[in-house]
């Protein structure tokens, strides 16, 4: 045998062998066991990404290898798929604000695994400082403890919580006087209340229930509505649908004939939730939002769940000692200005935000 045929024979063997031995090395993969590591490099889960920009994914190339395909989808839509790529950018400009997730399904010899991919998109507006001045103080009853507060007409019309001692009423707003008051079940705790198409809404805390009344007060109607989590803290409307806090940082929209929900906005101060939403008043697309625990008031984009501005109104809270947090927004259109309070507070005050 000439030296070149050895040559040649020594080398397929030696060819053989690396092959044999790299199929029997390299990496292998259960996907029963398989978990978000072994797919997924980047993003961590959860991760916050700045609302416009792109969800970028790197897959783990090492773990991966072996494995037939990797297909990218978001609910029920195939992004992409990937064979022999481990990354990719995803287009999720089209998502609100709010929690997400893409899942990455690995194909392996006709089986498969679904590994979920959370990420949350965040604001791109860092909140400014909102000014406001004082207009004038109005009495206010300290034994209400305000959770809804809002304008019709020339009447101020406020809901008063905690069990046993609920109630709404129709306020005059320049002296504070109470024109008429009507007491709830005292099983229930009255939340926030709003004004639309000549009905007022009084929502409760944990009880679910709505109570529906005339503008005189006299009811219409007990029905029930739902938000993200079964309570209910504050209460507008922006014309069409009623809008309701519960605490967290989402509001929910109602249709008000049905109670169905139709939508469901979430709420960031750049990339931190604003959470403990609670009294509501919308004005020019717009949502001001009293913050629970805060003497803070937000202003939100109602299109898009952004704050844009945040109130420090722990002044105002100064001259009420006595009283509890800041809770009441109440919009007054002709002179563009408020009417704000809290619970258990002795004034009211007309403000005007600059």
């Amino acid at each position: 045998m000439s030296a070149s045929k050895r040559n040649i024979i020594i080398f397929g063997l030696l060819l053989a062998i690396s092959i044999a031995a790299y199929m029997f090395l390299r990496p292998k993969i259960d996907l029963k066991k398989i978990k978000y590591p072994d797919v997924v490099k980047s993003p961590d889960a959860h991760s916050k990404i700045v609302i416009g920009n792109p969800l970028v994914i790197t897959l783990n190339e090492e773990k991966l290898v072996n494995v037939d395909s990797i297909v990218l989808s978001k609910g029920e839509k195939k992004i992409k798929a990937l064979i022999g790529e481990y990354k990719s950018d995803v287009d999720i400009s089209n998502l609100p604000l709010g929690n997400h997730q893409v899942i990455a399904t690995v194909y392996k010899d006709g089986k498969s695994k679904n590994i979920d991919i959370p990420f949350v998109i965040v604001s791109d507006i860092t909140p400014t400082q909102m000014m406001y001045s004082k207009v004038t103080t109005i009495p206010h009853d300290s034994k209400s403890y305000t959770q809804g507060l809002e304008m019709s007409g020339n009447i101020l019309y406020e809901s008063g919580g905690q069990y046993q001692i609920s109630s709404v009423r129709k306020v005059n707003p320049k002296t504070g006087a109470v024109i008429k008051s009507v007491d709830l079940p005292k099983d229930v705790f009255a939340e926030g209340l709003t004004i639309l198409d000549g009905k007022v809404y009084q929502i409760t805390w944990k009880e679910g229930t709505c109570f529906i009344y005339d503008q005189d007060l006299k009811q219409l109607k007990k029905t029930t509505f739902r938000s993200t989590n079964g309570e209910g803290w504050g209460l507008t409307n922006d014309g069409k649908s009623l809008i309701v806090s519960d605490g967290s940082h989402r509001l929910t929209y109602l249709n008000p004939e049905t109670m169905a929900i139709e939508k469901v906005i979430s709420v960031y101060g750049g990339n931190t939730e604003a959470a403990y939403l609670n009294e509501l008043e919308y004005v020019d697309g717009y949502i001001y939002a009293n913050i629970y625990t805060t003497e803070q008031i937000a202003k939100i984009d109602a299109s898009n769940g952004k704050v844009i501005a945040v109130a420090d109104m722990s002044a105002l809270k100064a001259e009420n000692q006595d009283g509890e947090v800041l809770n009441g927004i109440a919009y007054l259109p002709t002179t563009k200005t408020f009417l704000i309070t809290g619970k258990n507070w002795r004034n009211m005050y007309e403000i005007k935000f600059n």
